[in-house]
């Protein structure tokens, strides 16, 4: 800390015996005095600032575009005109997110399922092509016998073991 001339000091101990009826010694004269200077830089530095402060909002005052519109339609469409593309983009990006996560769902779904039950794969040409039919409330897959002639059609036919006593659905080779 420089410390302050002695003129300065002499001057605070003056001031305040006038003011106050006091005499007080060079510590305390000194201590007022710094702090005195210290008050006066920050207020120069408080003034600086808030001269800034005014430029900039006379600068920003300046800068305001008003708008008068001869009637609300014109107003209507001059804010759709402002605010549309972004309206329109968030619309866009919110389909897309719902479209995706949907996807998404019903992806771990079906890969549920595959994992679920092994054999999935090999029905699916049954998926395919099969016919499925309602009789009595419930549904059927519909199959016919094997043509003696012709090829097998996977999910239109079925082979009737009599050995085994059961009915055989081709699923596809291997």
């Amino acid at each position: 800390m420089n410390s302050p001339e002695p003129n300065r000091l002499t001057q605070t101990r003056g001031k305040y015996a006038a003011k106050y009826g006091h005499e007080i010694d060079d510590w305390s004269a000194m201590f007022l005095t710094e702090t005195q200077e210290h008050f006066q830089n920050l207020e120069a530095s408080v003034g600086k600032s808030i001269a800034a402060i005014d430029r900039a909002a006379l600068e920003l005052k300046g800068r305001k575009r008003f708008l008068q519109f001869q009637d609300r339609n014109q107003a209507l469409f001059y804010g759709l005109g402002v605010s549309a593309p972004y309206s329109i983009a968030g619309i866009a990006i919110a389909v897309l997110f719902y479209v995706l996560i949907r996807h998404g769902q019903q992806y771990v779904e079906r890969q549920r399922i595959l994992d679920e039950y092994r054999n999935a794969p090999a029905y699916k040409q049954i998926i395919e092509q099969g016919k499925i039919v309602e009789y009595d409330k419930m549904l059927y897959l519909q199959l016919t016998p094997l043509p003696k002639k012709g090829k097998v059609q996977i999910g239109e036919h079925y082979v009737y073991d009599s050995q085994g006593k059961r009915v055989l659905v081709p699923l596809g080779a291997e």
